[in-house]
């Protein structure tokens, strides 16, 4: 049996306290008595009960705190959202007048394909309705495609769209991008009908520069001839001084004719021999008048090569010329011409002098037309070479190590083995 444990006078007083203020005020009780009197298990429960209620209350308060500082953190996690909110707003809205602002076509398509959003750039360029519209029927609608429009796609009404397309982030759908080129287009057009005009004028007026002195000196040769009392050694020496002549004129005009051509058409198939035999028969003559020492070489083995002969022949005559011009004043000139099949695709023609050379920062500009460092000549030997080259699918180009340290001249040609 436990012995019931006795209260001290302190921890008697909050329960009495209760107590009495719960007790009836008409019992007539003495506080005292009832304190003398009181059941010790009375006591322990008034005791126990108040110690709950002082945790309820500390609890409540806590909670209570806890309350506050979550109402607190809500007021300001709804600060900042509504914030967020009106920003997100003010970029939406923002965006929105840049698109309705973009000069170029601007349509949204949503996972099947339907219109779900669109500008009025866009609107202008493929009319009415668009807007849920599908994809497919607009371009049946608005899309007429040419043969010649390369990455542009032509309009039913005449204009040249470029369209770009890319995928929705986070989203299905594409966004499509309409650029109206067609004021672009016809701006390149006549920009470049100015510059085929100026060109042909520039050509006609080296033409007509060129053409005029070989002329002058024909007609004389050819005056002396028409004279009875010519003896027979000056008549041959003004024959050959004529034929000289009108051999550089027709090298005037085959260079013009070339250039304003663009291209030449590949026709003829011949042995790599062939064309080297071809270019040292045109180019002899010329290299035995001048009395500069040529060495020819050709190990390219048997190959054959698709080409405009006549084309292919003026345009390394135009090179070899240069090296006979740049080695005059060279103390022992000397010229090579070589034809090697350095790979198994291709040809290699190398036209090699040790004359004066050039810088080799002006290269590119050597390959301009009508860009010459000579006192004669038209200024469209090289660039003749390299739209020649071009045409046969080839490369040219010029190098040399500075001035006085000669140059090279390299064309480089598709070849095949001989069947």
């Amino acid at each position: 049996m436990s012995v019931p444990k006795i209260l001290s006078p302190a921890d008697q007083e909050q329960p009495v306290a209760v107590i009495h203020h719960l007790a009836p005020k008409h019992t007539g009780f003495d506080d005292g008595a009832y304190a003398a009197s009181a059941d010790p298990g009375l006591d322990r429960a008034m005791s126990m009960f108040g110690a709950i209620a002082d945790q309820i209350s500390q609890t409540y308060q806590d909670l209570s705190g806890r309350v506050n500082r979550l109402a607190n953190e809500l007021d300001s996690v709804s600060v900042n959202r509504q914030r967020e909110f009106e920003d997100k707003a003010h970029i939406a809205n923002r965006l929105k007048t840049l698109l309705q602002a973009l000069p170029v076509g601007i349509v949204v398509l949503d996972a099947r394909g339907s219109v779900q959003e669109c500008n009025p750039a866009a609107v202008d360029l493929l009319g009415e309705p668009l807007q849920g519209e599908r994809w497919v029927e607009i371009i049946q609608r608005c899309f007429a495609p040419k043969a010649d429009d390369g990455h542009e796609v032509s309009l039913k009404d005449g204009r040249r769209l470029s369209i770009q397309t890319c995928s929705l982030e986070n989203a299905p759908g594409q966004l499509i991008v309409l650029s109206d080129l067609t004021e672009t287009r016809e701006l390149q057009s006549r920009l470049s009908r100015s510059e085929r005009l100026s060109s042909m004028g520039r050509m006609v007026a080296s033409l007509a520069h060129q053409i005029r002195t070989p002329l002058s000196a024909a007609m004389l040769y050819a005056g002396h001839l028409s004279q009875p009392e010519l003896d027979g050694s000056l008549r041959v020496k003004c024959a050959q001084k004529l034929m000289s002549r009108l051999t550089h004129l027709e090298q005037q005009v085959r260079d013009m004719l070339i250039f304003a051509k663009g291209d030449a058409p590949l026709a003829q198939r011949i042995t790599c021999e062939e064309l080297f035999s071809e270019i040292q028969a045109a180019a002899e003559p010329e290299a035995q008048r001048k009395q500069a020492p040529v060495q020819w070489s050709i190990d390219c083995g048997e190959r054959e090569i698709l080409c405009n002969k006549d084309a292919l022949v003026g345009a390394v005559l135009n090179l070899f010329n240069n090296a006979l011009e740049a080695v005059k004043s060279a103390d022992q000139p000397q010229v090579e011409v070589n034809l090697s099949a350095p790979g198994q695709g291709f040809i290699c023609l190398e036209v090699r002098d040790n004359g004066v050379g050039f810088d080799p920062e002006d290269g590119p500009r050597l390959l301009e037309a009508f860009y010459t460092t000579k006192s004669h000549g038209t200024g469209l030997g090289l660039a003749v070479a390299q739209g020649v080259a071009q045409a046969h699918h080839g490369r040219f180009f010029i190098t040399s190590g500075g001035p006085g340290l000669g140059a090279r001249a390299i064309l480089t040609l598709p070849a095949r083995h001989s069947a």
